[in-house]
């Protein structure tokens, strides 16, 4: 048995392996087009520091550019637009939300409420115009506001402003029934060569009752036009640390665990580059980092599509432009592979949820035993397989010694054995097969839990929420429990073997050690799997023993 388990994970890493061959991510085509900041330092030589994005040390308002100060001659307006699912609170200085709270989802951390996205002490996006190698900050500059537009249902705002022989449009509309703001903005002046500067928020609150882990997936996502999704965790960047991603890019992110901020383009248009830059650490867990999107203005006009909401799958989905990936799951290298089958995982627990009318605890739990159904066809031709196998192992053992000194004539003897006994060499090869196919589910499951929302807050028996660990860490031990019992009676009736034996204590230890922190229903729908599985074992240890009497 163990030697199928080796063969199953070599088998595994030939299929990630070849999936990359036939496959492979496309890469970026060098060309001769220079980057936002290459153009932008060819027209002054003091632009490169201005591409540079802020590093905050604790988010704070931004100070003033030199010559911006004096335009400053109005008091801040702070104006709030809602729909059915969020509440938008915008200023007329730097013309930018500063928040945006979701109607409909509560905070689960001590602080309570709602949802709220936005960072301490700084708005959502900051906005500059890069023009003839000078960068003009708006952070601080006043706009004058137009009131919300009645035609628009109130949930229209438009800002204009002139600044250093710019005239400057910034307007939002809300769109009703979903987390989607229209941003529209036309910049008139002298220059031609214009670059709009988009700095996403540092961070975003705690939103999660386990507010380490919510900080822990604080990261920016981006998506070249083609390549697959890419993200960047504000962990793996060091304090101080710059890097720079060339476009032209589809859109840019900003997400913690459950929630995201994005910045789409329309179609036909892109980024040019994003740059990112990690922020001053105070602990072990990275808070901060910033983000800075760089987009060519033609025409000096431009259009962006805001989503600020929960990373929930409809609603990304109706985004288009592969916005469901903002998380992309998978490490860079299995992405392929495990986010086709994580998103079809999830589409298939909704359709349960929504079908069945039952809470997700139990759609995992018939979700497992359909998945061990599905399989079981597989599972016993592979099992019977390998009792072939046992069967005939003491023949070959003795055609290998016989002729030891005679090759061609052991070749003969061999094959001989496999005919009688209706089997050939690659029956333990295909015995392992059904060994892998749980395995891309296995790791699709493992990101799923990690940020679907839809299971965030989602109780089920003594658990309050399938999307974190078992507090009591009973459904990890269960499914410890429930492995060693499968791997017991799959012993039953076998030729001995001191490493299997091993191996059937070895291996629930391990799982349960490496599934104990990991979400709740992850543990549930792997402990269903196993005692689904119990039956199929159990009458095939049957077969095995009524075999093993005739011969």
């Amino acid at each position: 048995m163990e030697k199928r388990y080796f063969v199953a994970l070599l088998l595994a890493a030939a299929v990630v392996a070849l999936t990359q061959l036939l496959f492979p991510v496309p890469r970026r085509t060098p060309g001769s087009v220079k980057t936002a900041s290459q153009t932008i330092a060819d027209s002054s030589t003091a632009s490169s520091k201005t591409l540079a994005p802020p590093a905050p040390v604790i988010p704070a308002p931004a100070q003033p550019h030199p010559a911006d100060s004096v335009l400053l001659s109005q008091p801040e307006q702070v104006t709030t637009l809602a729909t059915a699912l969020s509440t938008y609170r915008f200023s007329n200085v730097g013309a930018v939300p500063l928040s945006i709270s979701l109607n409909t989802y509560n905070n689960l951390s001590p602080r309570g409420g709602r949802v709220e996205l936005g960072a301490s002490g700084q708005p959502l996006l900051r906005y500059s115009i890069v023009a003839n190698g000078d960068t003009i900050h708006l952070n601080r500059t006043s706009f004058q506001l137009h009131q919300p537009d009645v035609t628009a249902g109130g949930n229209a705002i438009r800002y204009a402003a002139d600044t250093l022989g710019f005239h400057v449009v910034i307007s939002y509309r809300l769109v009703p029934n979903s987390y989607v703001a229209k941003i529209d903005g036309q910049v008139t002046g002298p220059a031609q060569n214009l670059f709009l500067l988009i700095e996403l928020p540092t961070n975003l609150k705690p939103a999660e009752a386990d507010t380490i882990a919510d900080l822990r997936n604080l990261a920016f996502s981006f998506k070249p036009e083609r390549e697959n999704a890419r993200i960047v965790g504000f962990s793996r960047l060091d304090p101080g640390e710059q890097k720079l991603e060339p476009g032209p890019l589809t859109w840019a992110a900003v997400k913690n665990k459950y929630f995201v901020l994005g910045v789409l383009n329309p179609a036909g248009q892109s980024f040019n580059e994003i740059s990112l830059k990690g922020g001053p650490r105070t602990s072990k867990v990275a808070t901060s980092a910033s983000a800075t999107i760089v987009k060519s203005l033609k025409s000096g006009a431009f259009s962006l599509d805001l989503y600020a909401g929960p990373q929930q799958q409809t609603q990304l989905i109706s985004m288009g432009r592969d916005f469901d990936h903002v998380n992309p799951y998978g490490w860079r290298f299995l992405q392929g592979v495990v986010q086709p089958i994580a998103a079809l995982c999830i589409q298939l627990l909704l359709w349960m949820h929504q079908v069945l009318r039952l809470s997700y605890g139990w759609v995992l739990v018939i979700f497992g035993i359909l998945i061990r159904i599905a399989l079981w066809p597989l599972n016993q031709s592979a099992m019977r397989s390998s009792m072939k196998m046992q069967e005939i192992q003491p023949k070959l053992a003795e055609a290998q010694k016989k002729y030891k000194d005679k090759p061609e004539k052991q070749r003969e003897e061999i094959m001989k054995v496999y005919r009688d006994a209706g089997a050939s060499p690659f029956t333990a090869l295909t015995g392992c097969l059904p060994a892998l196919i749980p395995m891309p589910v296995l790791f699709a499951l493992f990101f799923v839990f990690q940020n679907t929302i839809e299971f965030r807050g989602v109780p089920f028996l003594w658990l309050h929420d399938i999307s974190i660990k078992d507090p009591f860490f009973i459904l990890p031990v269960l499914m410890g429990i429930s492995m060693y019992v499968l791997s017991a009676i799959g012993l039953r009736n076998a030729p001995p073997n001191p490493q299997a034996k091993m191996m059937s204590y070895m291996f629930p230890v391990m799982m349960t050690f490496i599934l104990a922190n990991m979400a709740s229903g992850l543990n549930l729908y792997y402990t269903a799997q196993n005692l689904a599985a119990i039956p199929q074992q159990w009458l095939l240890a049957n077969e095995r023993a009524r075999r093993k009497a005739k011969t």
